[in-house]
This record gives structure tokens, C-alpha cells and sequence, in this order.
């Protein structure tokens, strides 16, 4: 067989030229450069005038954010408290101004007005105290909140006694104390509290009486009282089971005749209810005065009372020979007394910070009462008996200090 027979020609598959293969080659390699990602290109740097206006903008952003806080630290006080400082005087201020309305409205009374006034003024009075206790100071301004207080009771007291028949030299005696102790120890100690703190002297004055002397005649004249006695002559004729305000008045006054003299009946409470204590009281005066004991109260028992006083005060230069008062004792006779001793503080040392008339006989109260014995020359026991209520009546008269 020849050998050609078996030559055969394998024509299944194109053949690819060389040039093909390279060209094909090149076309991946061209394909898989563009899948790569592409770099870009740096940016330029800005303009050296465009990064100056980029910083100035921004220190300027940054001093209006610096001044935002300013102004809310400022406004607000500070960061030490000062807005509950300048909010606690913003509260205590109408206080102090209502109750410096309250006092000049007494200048206006007259026989006609007097009742109505009178009682007006004690209701803003009492509702003064009450929005005063309802305020919570700054710690430090406590002290203030308390002599405050103790300035708005005494105003209140005041008052009361002009509504009860009370001389007004009492009276009025009360309400310049009042005026004493929110002067120097309300408004003094609180501006130093809030000069320390940065915030100046703002504290609210409160004036309750302008003119003592002006005022006790006024309101003599227009209650019909004078200003050396106890009480008035005239009025309705009170007895057993009566009620209302002449009876508050009239167990007032007996209370001070109960003290001046001595008695051994306990006080009255002025509840307004005309009961047998009070029926009793009236008696024992009417013994001490000669009349006929009915226990029954007319213009000669009014008459007799008056008399009983000024005998007492004559007798006495004011003193009086009620029970002995001591630390720790409390009630309405420990308030006259921590009354009676600001009104000398207030002549001897006017510097010195006026009691709190609490009715609490405590360690102020018992220095006080020391102060007094020394000056009088008696032995500082701190406890009061006859000689030391001698002792103060006759300081109390004696007019002004002169050191």
C-alpha cells in the first residue's frame, strides 16, 4: 500500500495565523487597563486669599458662640446661684412694698374709717406673712428670711393692738421696731450677701412708719384713745355670752391690767368670746376698783381700767411685777418682753441685730435680758423679775442714749 493513502488532511478547525493571535492577545490586555480603576488626579490647592477668608469666618463663628454664653451666664447670674439670688428678692420685693403700703394707709384713719382700715390692713398683713413663709431663700440668705418674718409679725402685732384698743405709744412702738429690724437685719446683711455674690445692693427697703411721734397723735385722735392710757371710755356694754372684736379689745386690756398689777389670774385668751374668764377678770377689777363686782362691762369699768393702768405706770415708772421669765419659758408675756427689750436695743445698740419676737425666751433673748442687768447695775442673771422690768421701764423713759 502506498503510503500516501494514509496522508490525510485534518481541515476540522480553521488554522490561526500568527498575526490573529497577537492581535486578539492585545485586545484583552487593552480590555482589562480599562477595568482598572482610574486614579484622579490631585486637587489644587486653594487660593492662599480664598483659606484667609475660610479663617476669618471661622474665628468669627467662634467669638459669636463665646458671646452667646456670655450673655446667658450674665443674664442668669452667674454660676454661683445669682438667679435664685435676683429671684428671691423679685419674690420678697411686692411683699415689702405692700406691707410699706399697708403702714401708710394708717395715716388716713379717722373715727369713721378706723374699724375698716384697721382690719384691712391686718389681712394684707397676714397675707404678706403667709407669701413670705411661703419662700424658700438661698441658704445663706436664711437668716433674712427669718428676721423678716419676725419684722412682719411685730408690724401685725402693731395692728392688733391699735384694733384692740392698745395705746398707740404701744403701738406705734412695735411698728418702729419692725421698721428697726428690717433696716438693719433684713436689708443690711442681705445687700452684703448679695455685693459678695457679685450682684449689688438690691435688697427692697420697707418703711412701715414714717413720722412715730405724727402718727401716735393721729391715731389717737382718731380712735379716741389718748397716748398715756390703756384703752377707751366709751363703747357698748359687754357681758357674759357677748362675742366679736370689742370683746377682743376689752380682754386686751385686761390682760395688760392682769400684768401690771400683778394678779394672780392667768391671761386672757383674746378669742372674742366673753366667757367666765373673762366675766371673772372684769370682777376681780371691779373689786380692785371699789365697784359693784356684776362682772358686767360699762363706761364706769372702762373708766376703772384706765384708772388701774395709769395708777400702775405712776407707781411703777411702767414696770411691772408679773411672774418671773426665764430660758426656756414661752408665751405671750415672753413676746412683750422681747418687744420692750428691742425698743431699748433699738436706743442703746442700734447696730446690734433686734430679737426675733417669737415668744421663745431663748439664748438670745437671756443675753439680752444680761445686757440690760449690767447696765442697770444688777447682777446678769439673765432672768427677768421685778427689779429687771424696773430696770428696762425706767431705761425706756429715761429718752435717747448718750452713751
Amino acid at each position: 500500500m502506498d503510503e500516501s493513502e494514509f496522508d490525510f488532511e485534518f481541515d476540522f478547525f480553521p488554522e490561526h495565523s500568527t498575526a490573529t493571535a497577537e492581535t486578539d492577545e492585545e485586545l484583552l490586555w487593552e480590555e482589562s487597563r480599562e477595568d482598572q480603576p482610574r486614579r484622579r488626579a490631585p486637587a489644587a490647592s486653594p487660593p492662599p486669599h480664598v483659606v484667609q477668608r475660610r479663617r476669618i469666618a471661622a474665628g468669627a463663628a467662634v467669638l459669636l458662640l463665646l458671646l452667646i454664653i456670655l450673655i446667658v451666664v450674665l443674664t442668669s447670674g452667674g454660676g454661683s446661684g445669682g438667679g435664685a439670688y435676683r429671684g428671691y428678692v423679685n419674690d420678697v420685693s411686692p411683699i415689702a412694698s405692700d406691707s410699706a403700703q399697708a403702714g401708710a394707709s394708717l395715716g388716713s384713719l379717722t373715727a369713721k374709717n378706723a374699724s375698716s382700715k384697721l382690719d384691712s390692713a391686718i389681712q394684707q398683713t397676714v397675707d404678706d406673712i403667709d407669701r413670705m413663709q411661703a419662700l424658700t431663700p438661698p441658704k445663706d440668705l436664711t437668716p433674712t428670711q427669718a428676721q423678716a418674718l419676725a419684722a412682719l409679725d411685730l408690724r401685725l402685732l402693731g395692728l392688733q393692738q391699735l384694733r384692740s384698743g392698745t395705746s398707740p405709744d404701744v403701738a406705734v412702738a412695735s411698728l418702729v421696731a419692725s421698721d428697726r429690724i428690717w433696716d438693719s437685719a433684713v436689708r443690711t446683711p442681705a445687700n452684703a450677701v448679695l455685693q459678695a455674690k457679685g450682684l449689688g445692693g438690691v435688697f427692697p427697703a420697707s418703711t412701715f412708719v414714717a413720722a412715730p411721734k405724727l402718727l401716735a397723735k393721729s391715731l389717737a385722735t382718731a380712735l379716741g384713745t389718748t397716748t398715756t392710757t390703756g384703752g377707751t371710755t366709751t363703747g357698748a356694754v359687754l357681758k357674759l355670752g357677748d362675742t366679736g372684736q370689742d370683746i377682743v379689745a376689752w380682754q386686751n386690756a385686761l390682760n395688760q391690767w392682769i400684768q401690771a398689777s400683778g394678779s394672780s389670774l392667768t391671761p386672757l385668751t383674746a378669742d372674742g368670746n366673753f366667757g367666765a374668764g373673762t366675766q371673772a377678770a372684769t370682777v376681780a377689777l371691779q373689786n380692785a376698783a371699789g365697784l359693784a363686782p356684776d362682772g358686767v362691762v360699762g363706761p364706769s369699768t372702762r373708766q376703772a381700767l384706765q384708772q388701774q393702768l395709769q395708777a400702775n405706770k405712776s407707781g411703777t415708772n411702767g414696770a411691772s411685777t408679773a411672774a418671773a421669765l426665764k430660758l426656756g419659758d414661752t408665751g405671750q408675756d415672753v413676746v412683750d418682753w422681747q418687744t420692750k427689750l428691742n425698743q431699748w436695743l433699738l436706743k442703746t445698740a442700734p447696730t446690734q441685730t433686734p430679737l426675733v419676737t417669737d415668744g421663745n425666751f431663748g439664748q438670745g433673748t437671756q443675753t439680752a435680758t444680761q445686757q440690760l442687768q449690767t447696765a442697770a447695775g444688777l447682777t446678769p442673771t439673765g432672768e427677768v423679775d421685778a427689779q429687771t422690768r424696773q430696770a428696762l421701764a425706767t431705761a425706756l423713759a429715761a429718752g435717747p442714749n448718750r452713751g
